[in-house]
């Protein structure tokens, strides 16, 4: 349905800018890329609306992709299995934030030692969609394991605060836990 709405899209935007067929391709795959990420977004907001766990989202969205930028991990092969996939790895990372609270720091040490040895081990990884050049795969190296301490260190401070924050990182580590597994496999 996505990949429909994108090429009749493209179609129109083409004829009217006058474009090749090849420049018409670019417009559908970005179009489409920008639909399923709409769409994905409204179905995890329309979710956190519902289940009243707003903040785990915005908290989940931070982790996961902040994390899955740079390191990478599997790709769903259709839109429906990729909202799929995002729905449960949201819903599991606002499980744990509620079902595990009295694990809390046991969560946070596992799942930021998990994270960094996962993404200092395995990232990036590269997809079908998305190959890496030589030079690529170094900066990505780098900035994912930036990326993976700088948040580390953004869920100690959720610890810290958590009188302010409650067990917010709790669903903040159980993100980049799920993020790093998904390094495993392409």
């Amino acid at each position: 349905m996505i990949n429909k709405i994108s090429l009749l899209l493209s179609d129109g935007i083409g004829v009217k800018l006058n474009s090749s067929d090849d420049e018409k391709a670019v417009y559908a795959y970005s179009i489409e890329v920008l639909l399923s990420l709409f769409v994905n977004l409204m179905l995890l907001l329309c979710v956190a609306h519902v289940v009243n766990k707003k903040w785990e989202l915005l908290i989940f969205i931070i982790f996961f992709s902040g994390l899955r930028t740079y390191a990478g991990g599997y790709h769903a092969k259709t839109h429906v299995e990729c909202m799929a996939l995002s729905m449960l790895g949201f819903v599991i990372s606002a499980l744990c934030g509620m079902y595990l609270r009295s694990y809390g720091e046991i969560v946070l040490i596992f799942g930021l030692l998990f994270s960094l040895f996962m993404v200092f081990k395995l990232a990036p990884v590269e997809s079908e969609n998305k190959p890496l050049s030589k030079s690529e795969r170094k900066k990505y190296k780098m900035i994912s394991r930036a990326s993976v301490v700088a948040l580390s260190f953004a869920a100690i401070i959720l610890y810290i605060l958590r009188m302010k924050t409650d067990y917010i990182y709790v669903t903040a580590s159980a993100a980049m836990v799920i993020e790093s597994v998904s390094l495993l496999k392409k």
